[in-house]
């Protein structure tokens, strides 16, 4: 045999797994048209390279999520360690799914570092959700004082720390006011008539019952909690009016759902608020874009250079994704994952934008003298007002369209390492 042909052959297998590689759907391979000697090699090759493809195929479909699909085939070894992971992620779902009805007793004791942070989050949901129900027992405890009758003694009226108004039924003048409610009203002249119109504003109430109002002054905004009574004072029809200022309150349980929806790095926006706002959206078929942004190279950085230098590019990938538009709602929706939620961005603007963000951060001045880069890969996925598409399947476009962006990043950067001379 020529050695023109043995190269011939060697040729056609070599093209045979580039294209297995690179463009699977091409790759084709006759193994009778190759010399006798290399038909058993050609089987052979042939034989993995599908096992390879078949297992490539089983973890994108992992990737994304998909774990009700067929299994790879019974002796395809190759794919062994993901059809384990397979089962370990079915498991994994399970447990996420009674952890999301309230089970906190869940437990992950495999998967290394992974089953460490389940296990802590799975904790701290459990100690945060303790958390709230302590907090909304503090509120309702001091929500159920106002509940209780106030016997308004004339003697002790002016001690009670609420603010208390007793007007005519039928004229609304002021009959009397404690003492805290003249030290509002010697504030603003006006305060007993605005606070009044708050509460009529309510419609008729039965004595006992309770009403919120929001009151604005001076730019300062306050919210009360008023209770209602009607009695006769002084042979007159009256309505008595407690006022219990709750903005302490209030404030305490806005902090409270600001943190349960911040990431504790960055201070954006979490998963959960992600997923909260994307679903309101759609609710109010607005016109917008999903964005899903992998951060390329955290891992390297973690494990050369240590995690507080990844913190530093995760929160150097932060600022230019918040440079985004004001409008846009950036995500921290895991590790070296995010999501930018672009109201009244098409897919072509939204496209532009990413790209002139991402160029930013491979520009970052920060790692302009490190030994690594900074990059991100991004995929896009729109919504219009006709829009059809499910939270599911905008979510799986843009994973989908990440992924592939994240194989061209590593193609050109394989190429642009192959073009650097040795």
């Amino acid at each position: 045999m020529k050695d023109s042909t043995i190269d011939t052959a060697l040729n056609t297998l070599f093209n045979y797994l580039r294209d297995a590689i690179y463009a699977p759907d091409k790759a084709s391979l006759n193994v009778e048209e190759l010399p006798d000697q290399l038909q058993e090699l050609g089987s052979g090759i042939k034989y993995y390279t599908q096992c390879a493809m078949e297992a490539s195929a089983f973890a994108l479909a992992l990737s994304k999520g998909a774990l009700d699909g067929a299994l790879p085939s019974r002796g395809n070894e190759i794919a062994a360690p993901l059809k384990s992971l397979h089962a370990s992620l079915r498991h994994l779902t399970w447990q996420a799914q009674q952890i999301a009805q309230g089970d906190y007793s869940q437990r992950v004791s495999f998967m290394g570092d992974f089953a460490n942070a389940f296990n802590m989050m799975v904790t701290q949901l459990a100690e945060r959700e303790q958390n709230l129900e302590d907090k909304i027992l503090q509120i309702e405890a001091k929500t159920s004082a106002l509940e209780q009758g106030n016997l308004l003694l004339t003697s002790l009226i002016h001690y009670i720390p609420q603010q208390i108004f007793v007007i005519d039924k039928t004229t609304r003048d002021v009959l009397l006011t404690n003492n805290i409610a003249a030290n509002e009203i010697s504030k603003n002249i006006n305060y007993s008539d605005e606070i009044l119109s708050l509460i009529l504003e309510h419609g008729e109430q039965k004595s006992g019952s309770e009403v919120d109002i929001d009151y604005e002054y001076n730019g300062v905004k306050r919210y009360f909690s008023v209770s209602l009574f009607y009695l006769e004072w002084q042979n007159t029809e009256a309505t008595v009016y407690v006022l219990n200022d709750v903005s302490e309150t209030r404030k305490e349980i806005a902090d409270l759902e600001e943190h349960a929806y911040r990431d504790s790095l960055t201070q954006m926006f979490n998963r959960a608020y992600g997923m909260k706002m994307l679903d309101l959206w759609l609710t109010e078929k607005q016109e917008f874009s999903l964005i899903f942004i992998d951060l390329d190279g955290l891992k390297f950085v973690n494990d050369k250079f240590g995690h507080e230098e990844g913190d530093v590019y995760i929160n150097r990938a932060c600022a230019h994704l918040c440079e985004f538009s004001d409008t846009a709602v950036v995500c921290r929706i895991g590790g070296d994952e995010f999501m930018v939620l672009a109201p009244d961005y098409n897919y072509d603007d939204a496209h532009s934008r990413m790209t002139t963000v991402a160029y930013a951060l491979r520009n970052d001045e920060y790692q302009q003298d490190k030994e690594y880069s900074y990059g991100m890969s991004f995929g896009i996925s729109s919504a219009g007002k006709n829009n059809k598409l499910e939270i599911s399947e905008l979510l799986s476009i843009a994973d989908f369209r990440m992924y592939d962006d994240k194989k061209r990043n590593k193609l050109l950067a394989r190429k642009s390492r192959d073009r650097k001379p040795t």
